[in-house]
């Protein structure tokens, strides 16, 4: 049985892409003209790669960030020209030779990154309608960016069919408004994690899910279950039973399950509805043999299932309890995520 939980924890913080939006929505709500610097380029050994976002206004950072906190100063520096101006600028930081070390930032990191700095006016921004389109509609977003030359800083945001056309001042610019763009940046919607059950690790996970910006649904039917997920910023909760679980994975993309009902039967019936669906990524919590009397239960449709299926989940950093399970599934799923990106 679930011990008692806390009724009224306070909300994790939002990070990722999430947060970034929200900030812009703050900015826009608030009148204020904003920065979004954008990395559409480096090489060797950067913080950020491309497609990194970060956003500032007078104050400097607000969301983001382009390195450990060495480069931050002179990006702030150059995002005040481009609030002071109205105009996009376009940066590159270069720590790969020795005079970074002795006169430049110092980290010693070896690589070169380049940034635009583009504007969001507090009026018409394309930019921000297509990232708030973007993170409404849980989709892609494709810039098209101008880096050089008079033009630059215009170009294009596309998400799904929707065009978002923008000039070098942030403003809206007409399809008949002709630019080159030379660099090219996808900016992929944050991961969706469909999680199945709750217990003591839920209320750790989800802290660490919303700092990274992931989308996080919970399938719990059991009321006294669902006191270890309350107050922790999950995004949905479904409250139907295993047997409902089809039809929430036919509404919505997930890039990962995790079976952790803490109870074998509604583990099977779960892992039997999983079997049957797209759902990449499958995780089980619990031992090996836990895991194999699971399978056994499910041998019909096991075969369907094996390949997708990461069990015992969690990647083994050692450790014990709910915090060090919460972390080692976070880690997992992070690599996994990663390494999706990079396919």
């Amino acid at each position: 049985m679930p011990p008692d939980a806390d009724p009224s924890p306070s909300m994790p913080p939002l990070g990722g892409l999430r947060a970034l939006v929200a900030g812009v929505e703050a900015l826009s709500a608030a009148r204020r003209d904003g920065v979004l610097c954008v990395v559409v380029g480096s090489s060797g050994s950067t913080y950020r790669k491309p497609g990194a976002l970060i956003l500032l206004d007078a104050a400097g950072v607000r969301v983001g960030a382009l390195s450990g906190g060495c480069l931050e100063a002179e990006l702030e520096a150059r995002a005040r020209d481009v609030l002071a101006n109205g105009s996009a600028q376009a940066a590159r930081f270069d720590t790969s030779g020795d005079e970074d070390r002795v006169f430049g930032s110092g980290t010693g990191c070896g690589g070169s990154v380049e940034v635009l700095l583009l504007p969001l006016p507090a009026g018409a921004a394309p930019l921000r309608r297509a990232l708030r389109a973007a993170d409404a509609q849980d989709l892609e977003v494709a810039l098209d960016l101008v880096a050089a030359g008079p033009r630059l800083g215009s170009g294009e945001a596309r998400v799904a069919d929707e065009r978002h056309r923008f000039d070098e001042r942030g403003g809206v610019a007409g399809d008949d408004d002709a630019f080159a763009a030379d660099r090219h940046v996808r900016i992929a919607p944050a991961p969706r994690v469909l999680l199945l059950g709750a217990g003591p690790e839920t209320r750790p996970l989800l802290a660490l899910t919303r700092l990274l910006g992931w989308r996080v649904e919970l399938a719990e039917h059991r009321e006294r279950w669902l006191r270890f997920a309350a107050g922790s910023g999950v995004d949905a909760e479904h409250r139907e039973g295993p047997d409902a679980l089809a039809g929430v994975v036919a509404a919505t993309r997930f890039d990962a399950a995790l079976v952790m009902n803490h109870n074998l039967d509604l583990d099977a019936r779960c892992l039997r509805a999983l079997a049957a669906t797209a759902v990449p990524y499958v995780g089980l919590l619990g031992p090996a043999k836990r895991r194999d009397e699971l399978l056994g239960e499910i041998a019909d449709v096991r075969d369907a299932l094996q390949p997708r299926l990461h069990a015992p989940i969690g990647l083994r950093l050692g450790g014990e309890g709910a915090e060090a399970i919460a972390l080692a599934v976070v880690a997992e799923l992070q690599q996994e995520f990663a390494r999706a990106t990079r396919a």
